[in-house]
């Protein structure tokens, strides 16, 4: 048997040395055949066309939405795309509502709708653009809105607060002068942006 299989072996490499240079061929046609496949350029599929759109489709897409920009005194300042049914007020709250810095005497028409392309100011506290500038009421506004008057330092803002606390409130703007020591200039310059009601 091992005889017969030694037979075989050497039968097979006897053939395959006879034949060596038509495999080495037919190797060659299939490395070239395979090579061709593969980097042939194939046509691109077609594509799929894009789907048309009226120009009435478009028109009544644009009327569902608007892009309004909101401005000042609210939490997320910038472009927003909203329904068209909105209004104001809706555009504000999707901006993060108003922050403590917002004049609440001078507000946008908050029940006025959406228009495209419209800018909305909610315009900080002493920055009103009606008429004249309102003023902000010293007994009443927080440390942060004291904070945004022009010509008001951290110091003197916590003084009228404690101000506040320990008397009750200020009965006159000029206590700033008399109680809390302020120089004319000073007073001057806050006596724009503050009041006493």
């Amino acid at each position: 048997m091992r005889q017969h299989t030694e037979l075989r072996k050497t039968r097979l490499l006897g053939w395959l040395y006879r034949h060596d240079w038509q495999l080495a061929a037919v190797l060659a046609v299939a490395v070239i055949g395979v090579a061709v496949y593969v980097l042939w350029p194939r046509p691109t599929p077609a594509a799929t066309p894009a789907p048309v759109i009226s120009a009435d489709e478009v028109d009544a897409a644009q009327e569902r939405t608007v892009i309004v920009y909101l401005s000042g005194a609210v939490r997320s300042p910038g472009l927003y795309t909203l329904a068209s049914t909105l209004r104001v007020s809706d555009a504000i709250v999707a901006a993060g509502g108003l922050t403590d810095a917002a004049d609440p005497n001078c507000l946008p028409n908050l029940a006025a709708h959406l228009k495209d392309a419209k800018q909305i100011a909610v315009p900080f506290i002493g920055h009103c653009a009606k008429g004249k500038k309102t003023k902000l009421d010293i007994n009443t506004a927080t440390r942060e809105q004291l904070l945004l008057v022009p010509g008001m330092d951290v110091a003197l803002a916590d003084a009228i607060i404690k101000y506040r606390e320990d008397f009750g409130g200020f009965l006159a703007l000029t206590e700033l002068k008399s109680a809390m020591g302020l120089d004319a200039s000073t007073y001057k310059q806050l006596a724009k942006s503050l009041t006493v009601n």
